[in-house]
């Protein structure tokens, strides 16, 4: 009988670390995407976005800085940004176009490689709150983050030469 005491009470410690281990790596993850965000909305002269590594947004100081804009597109790095090619397809990563976008590359690459960029400038066909399409050069720069252990990263973009008030 004794030996069965002991498996039980082994079981029940195994039982209460992995639920302490479960809880702890949950509140991590919460203080990290807290973190995360609040960088996202403090950066007030240029767009930022907290991503995942499938394009996902998961935070982004976009609609504060365009108030004028309020739509209903997909949280997806292309949708947010308004290119055309992501809002002619419906969905940032599904056009042919996106196979060969650079910022798309670097995106891919930083996740891969688990680094930063710095200084990427591309040319970009976004489309304004008038649903008009303009030619704009950007600079992006992406910092590798962590929200628990799964890799994010903070994009910014700015108009190269200029501040956010700038683009579309």
């Amino acid at each position: 009988m004794k030996v069965i005491n002991w498996i039980i009470l082994v079981c029940l410690v195994a039982v209460v670390l992995t639920l302490v281990q479960v809880v702890w790596q949950w509140l991590r993850r919460r203080r990290d995407y807290a973190l995360l965000s609040e960088r996202v909305h403090l950066q007030r002269d240029r767009y930022a976005f907290l991503i995942d590594r499938n394009f996902r947004v998961k935070e982004t100081n976009f609609y504060e800085l365009n108030e004028d804009i309020q739509d209903n597109q997909p949280y997806v790095l292309g949708n947010v940004l308004h290119c055309q090619t992501a809002i002619d397809e419906g969905l940032c990563g599904t056009g042919i176009d996106c196979d060969t976008c650079p910022i798309r590359m670097v995106i891919k690459n930083a996740f891969k490689l688990k680094r930063d960029f710095d200084h990427v400038e591309a040319s970009m066909h976004l489309y304004d709150e008038h649903h008009e399409t303009k030619e704009m050069d950007v600079r992006l720069d992406g910092e590798l983050v962590h929200v628990g252990k799964e890799p994010h990263l903070i994009v910014t973009a700015r108009k190269t030469g200029s501040s956010v008030d700038h683009l579309p």
